[in-house]
């Protein structure tokens, strides 16, 4: 055995064994604020999917139609967690009934955080058999925990639809204003 072989790593070693680990650690940075970004855009374009087919279906077959985040007994829960859906309810009481269909689900990230603003009850919102919302607009605002975006979709009184960018921090289950 070479007895200087035994002493360690050069200078060098070191240096390139540190260069890679910075870079290693800035691009999981990178990837991770890209990875958020991604699943906060899909979550977007699926809720606005989701909206958009539950006012046409309620234009279609003539019906109200209740969008909310569903309990495991069916009735619509205060919080927009989990899983929301979109289902026919016929007698307006924002739960789903044995008569009644669910005809479509998006579940979101576990930890997006999702918040409507607007229309009173603030755990539903109803679309009436002309595709009209039944008391004025509001606001969904998706973000996640210390990520630097936030989306929201605004919904008129019509039930059209449209997204809106904003620089608003997420954290805490809170949207603030980013620090200057």
């Amino acid at each position: 055995m070479n007895p200087k072989a035994a002493y360690g790593l050069s200078i060098a070693e070191i240096l390139y064994t540190l260069a890679i680990i910075s870079i290693l650690s800035i691009g999981a940075t990178h990837t991770q604020a890209m990875l958020n970004k991604q699943r906060l855009y899909d979550s977007q374009s699926s809720l606005h999917l989701l909206i958009r087919r539950a006012r046409h279906d309620a234009l279609i077959s003539r019906t109200r139609i209740t969008l909310c985040a569903l309990t495991e007994t069916g009735i619509c829960k205060q919080d927009w967690t989990g899983s929301i859906s979109a289902f026919t309810d016929h007698n307006g009481n924002r739960q789903l009934d044995l008569t009644e269909l669910e005809f479509s689900r998006v579940d979101l990230h576990p930890n997006l955080i999702l918040a409507w603003k607007g229309m009173k009850p603030t755990n539903s919102i109803h679309f009436s058999p002309v595709g009209v919302t039944f008391v004025s607009n509001g606001t969904f605002t998706l973000c996640l925990p210390q990520h630097k975006e936030t989306v929201k979709l605004v919904i008129n009184k019509q039930g059209r639809t449209r997204s809106e960018l904003t620089t608003q921090a997420c954290k805490d289950g809170k949207t603030t204003q980013p620090d200057n």
